[in-house]
């Protein structure tokens, strides 16, 4: 269950629906069921979650080991190179 989640989190980053890190701000909480911006899955009120906030722009959510698969994603060389072109114009 747990590999699933990682492997979601790290297919929505490829794709590019997912903003690679780092972001500004995050936090460790826990209160009410959310949806995790990796898996995609119900974060239930009793698990803790990751937190994080972007350019006060995005506010992202992540089981914990979604968070690690976030935090630990590479993007391709050629992806980088894209976005960093896409950003100077």
């Amino acid at each position: 269950m747990f590999q699933g989640r990682a492997d979601k989190t790290f297919n929505k980053l490829r794709s590019g629906e997912l903003p690679a890190p780092p972001a500004i701000r995050t936090l460790m909480d826990s209160d009410k069921e959310k949806t995790c911006s990796g898996c995609g899955e119900i974060i239930q009120q009793f698990e803790r979650y990751y937190f994080a906030r972007i350019r006060k722009v995005m506010v992202l959510r992540f089981h914990l080991i979604c968070h690690e698969a976030w935090v630990r994603f590479r993007a391709a060389p050629e992806a980088v190179q894209k976005r960093s072109s896409l950003s100077r114009t």
